[in-house]
């Protein structure tokens, strides 16, 4: 009984995301690069992987999904200010339907900053929109606003 009383105090200070919406329909191509502002600190999300993956919930069987939905996601690496330093952190997320628009939803493990998320909105095709979290007070937290960077177009 006080290990799991203990468990239970644990988790109530881990920063958790919000749970995603139904997995996305149709996928846009989030890859790239992507750089802007994390609660008012500077933050760059640079995405290298776009897959499937298992949801929260539901029975997996060695590969194979038997229960629950599918997601796509992405993978990459999140860039942002950490206790006054720029840390790297490798980063998954979950790719999801919320209204009429595209959310990614961000998760990382930071060593500096424990558990890291930020929700996402895709508006237009190279903007994320949202709002992110920080296990611990001394990593970003509040607003988060990216852009993608295009590469320059040479000529022929």
């Amino acid at each position: 009984m006080r290990a799991l009383l203990v468990a239970l105090v644990l988790l109530a200070g881990c920063a958790t995301a919000p749970p995603p919406g139904p997995p996305a329909a149709f996928v846009p191509d989030l890859l790239g690069t992507w750089t802007g502002t994390w609660g008012g600190g500077p933050a760059t999300l640079v995405l290298t992987g776009q897959h499937e993956g298992h949801g929260d919930s539901g029975l997996v069987l060695g590969p194979w999904q038997v229960f629950g939905e599918v997601y796509p996601t992405a993978s990459g690496i999140l860039t942002a200010r950490i206790n006054g330093e720029m840390v790297s952190t490798a980063v998954n997320g979950r790719i999801s339907n919320a209204g009429d628009g595209t959310v990614l939803t961000v998760l990382a493990q930071s060593p500096s900053a424990g558990d890291q998320w930020m929700q996402l909105r895709l508006v237009g095709e190279d903007r994320l929109e949202g709002t992110g979290e920080s296990q611990h007070r001394w990593g970003p937290s509040g607003p988060v606003q990216l852009v993608r960077r295009r590469a320059p177009v040479t000529g022929r």
